[in-house]
């Protein structure tokens, strides 16, 4: 099913859905973080997969970016992606470091960011699961630095997507100066969003 396919029902739902998954999302995060930081109220789009390199611009941007196979009821995967530069100054956040110390991804910037993308994604899908009423799980993630661009290429290789559309959640972080972008993809398999609707009622 293609997203111009849906119906503004079925829009307005997997919307909703959205909002209601990104709001624990965000929860979550913020019990993670034992700093302050704010967190924005999350914007919900429904897109094609073949937008997702230009939510943040240019699909040549760099971005960091952690890969999860959904298991249970539903097929897919979610991915939590965010520029380069935002994921490094999410890292010198979480970490107690001075703005600006984080000035490449190593082993233990990969591991918090993995970390990062765990906690956001398994709210967002605990959220979903208790509103369809479908046991729906995030596999461990996998990470990737490269261009926005390359971005679903990784995806199709490293966990079989094969989502033709994304419900992107897409919020700030706000932490002591710094603003840092992030967003939150969830692309069900396209017999498993057809299961979604089914289960909203409709289909």
């Amino acid at each position: 099913m293609r997203v111009d396919s849906l119906t503004t029902m079925q829009l307005d739902a997997l919307q909703e859905l959205g909002s209601i998954g990104a709001g624990h999302a965000a929860t979550s995060l913020a019990q993670l973080v034992d700093r302050p930081i704010d967190i924005s109220v999350p914007v919900i789009e429904l897109l094609p997969v073949t937008q997702i390199p230009e939510v943040f611009g240019s699909p040549e941007r760099l971005v960091a970016a952690a890969y999860s196979r959904l298991s249970g009821d539903l097929g897919g995967c979610i991915l939590f992606v965010a520029p380069e530069e935002s994921a490094r100054a999410l890292a010198d956040h979480l970490h107690n470091r001075e703005a600006g110390a984080t000035v490449s991804f190593g082993r233990t910037e990969e591991q918090l960011f993995l970390n990062t993308a765990h906690v956001m994604a398994s709210a967002y899908l605990a959220a979903v699961s208790r509103m369809v009423d479908m046991d729906v799980l995030s596999g461990e993630p996998q990470f990737a630095l490269d261009m926005a661009g390359a971005i679903l290429q990784i995806a199709v290789v490293r966990v079989g997507m094969r989502a033709d559309m994304a419900i992107l959640v897409r919020t700030q972080f706000k932490g002591e100066g710094t603003v840092m972008d992030a967003a939150l993809f969830f692309m069900p398999d396209p017999d498993s969003l057809d299961a979604v609707l089914a289960r909203l009622g409709l289909v």
